[in-house]
């Protein structure tokens, strides 16, 4: 596993642990302020979402969890 394979490891062990108490009931876990008509908590749990997708998307468009398999001809 190279380093950018164990950072994304770490950031997803990090967003899970953002999801869950005591981080959520600190961060997350209120109603206002709101975000477009949206209560706080939801749209707490829809960045982190939306930051997974963008770090699932960067790793498979840079090839970082399979680099050491041989591109297909």
């Amino acid at each position: 596993m190279n380093a950018r394979a164990a950072a994304a490891v770490v950031w997803f062990v990090l967003s899970a642990v953002a999801l869950i108490a005591p981080v959520y009931t600190t961060l997350g876990n209120r109603i206002e302020p709101r975000v477009l008509g949206l209560p706080f908590s939801l749209v707490y749990v829809l960045l982190v979402v939306a930051a997974n997708t963008l770090v699932l998307a960067w790793l498979y468009v840079r090839r970082v969890v399979d680099d050491e398999e041989p591109d297909p001809p």
